[in-house]
């Protein structure tokens, strides 16, 4: 009596996790996301050779390099914004799952301003703590305002709120005034872009960067309503002519706004045109934000073209994209851990400056022991309860 029960209780065990897997996913998500983790990666690996970070000892300056760096940071960051309103929208409009202001502010809580403490501690206690100059009200705004790459989380935390409101307004037209509902869908987005345009700072907990990014998590949002209501939720019409519009416009502007802001160009011996000197800051921020908005849909439009074309129709992704999209957290987190204590507290860049061959394989060597060493602790930590509160 017993044998048969225990198999009954393992077939509804099979019959649970076949349902997890089976669970549906944005299969365009599962691919953008890992993606621009690993970009935002490959960016910092190179960002002593752009200017981000201070040059190690001895290192000589690579244009190969800086220009690699300039090409995929333009979109990168903003592009984990993008993700989180499209899927937020997704999860709104077509799931329904929709919580209270209160319900819907503790869940962010938990998934962003946690670990963002519970990491930024450990972050500055490896790589910041100074005991003869420690100052409790300075190391609690560092770790608050969300130390070293960690300030993405608060900043994202309040971009989700904001949403959570213009989701709630949109819902309303939509049940009760449903022509108001595009023409307000559309003015918020003209809206925020302008917004996008300024520059603030000073403000505390991730503030500062809200009116910059704010913009590029509701296009995410606003896209997927789009193409929902079109009836074409993985994207573009078939046509491969609007991604490499988008492409030729992203490099178009890049340049653009590399000359604007560099009198001479790594590789290049001709100087910034005299049309484009002098230009003003709101010039600037208006290249930058060309090319990130055409970086992002040239990216996303890709994908749902290759998908459209390629993937087999109602398909799901498979294991290993899965599997990806399940690291993305934790590989964010714990890259920078790695980095750039490899890069300033290691001899590692002084042997590699030793010979021209060693300058150019370090930052993939960096590259490598990084993304590996964060993919590691981050599948150890998803071994653990606690771990998969913090970023499972």
């Amino acid at each position: 009596m017993i044998l048969p029960i225990r198999v009954l209780f393992r077939v509804f065990e099979f019959f649970l996790y076949l349902c997890k897997v089976k669970k549906k996913l944005l299969f365009e998500i599962s691919i953008i996301r890992p993606l621009i983790i690993f970009l935002l990666v490959v960016y910092h690996s190179l960002c002593v050779f752009t200017g981000g970070w201070a040059v190690p000892q001895g290192v000589s300056p690579n244009a190969a390099y800086w220009w690699m760096g300039h090409l995929i940071s333009g979109f990168r960051i903003e592009t984990i914004a993008f993700v989180g309103g499209y899927v937020f929208c997704y999860q709104c409009f077509e799931l329904g799952k929709r919580n209270g202001f209160f319900g819907f502010l503790w869940k962010k809580f938990k998934r962003l301003i946690i670990p963002c403490f519970v990491f930024g501690i450990v972050y500055y206690l490896l790589f910041r703590f100074n005991p003869n100059k420690f100052n409790w009200q300075v190391a609690f705004w560092r770790v608050a305002n969300g130390i070293e790459h960690l300030w993405f989380l608060p900043m994202l935390f309040w971009c989700f709120l904001v949403c959570w409101l213009i989701d709630r307004l949109l819902q309303w037209l939509h049940a009760r005034h449903d022509a108001w509902f595009m023409p307000v869908g559309w003015f918020l987005l003209a809206g925020l872009a302008a917004v996008s345009l300024l520059r603030v700072s000073g403000l505390k907990l991730g503030l500062s960067r809200v009116p910059y990014f704010l913009f590029y998590f509701y296009l995410g949002y606003w896209l997927r309503i789009l193409l929902k209501r079109n009836a074409k939720e993985d994207g573009s019409a078939g046509s491969p002519l609007l991604f490499i519009l988008l492409w030729v416009l992203y490099f178009l502007f890049l340049m653009l706004h590399l000359q604007a802001t560099h009198l001479i160009l790594p590789g290049f011996s001709f100087q910034c045109p005299h049309w484009l000197r002098g230009c003003s800051q709101l010039t600037l921020h208006l290249f930058a934000f060309a090319h990130t908005a055409c970086g992002i849909l040239a990216l996303y439009f890709t994908v749902s073209y290759w998908l459209r074309r390629y993937r087999e129709p109602n398909s799901q992704p498979g294991p290993f994209l899965r599997q990806c999209s399940r690291l993305c957290y934790g590989v964010y987190v714990f890259h920078m851990f790695f980095m750039k204590p490899f890069y300033y507290n290691t001899p590692f860049p002084a042997w590699c400056a030793a010979c021209r061959v060693g300058e150019w394989l370090m930052p993939w060597v960096v590259l490598s022991v990084t993304l590996g060493l964060s993919i590691l602790v981050t599948w150890l930590m998803l071994k653990t309860r606690f771990g998969r509160f913090l970023i499972g």
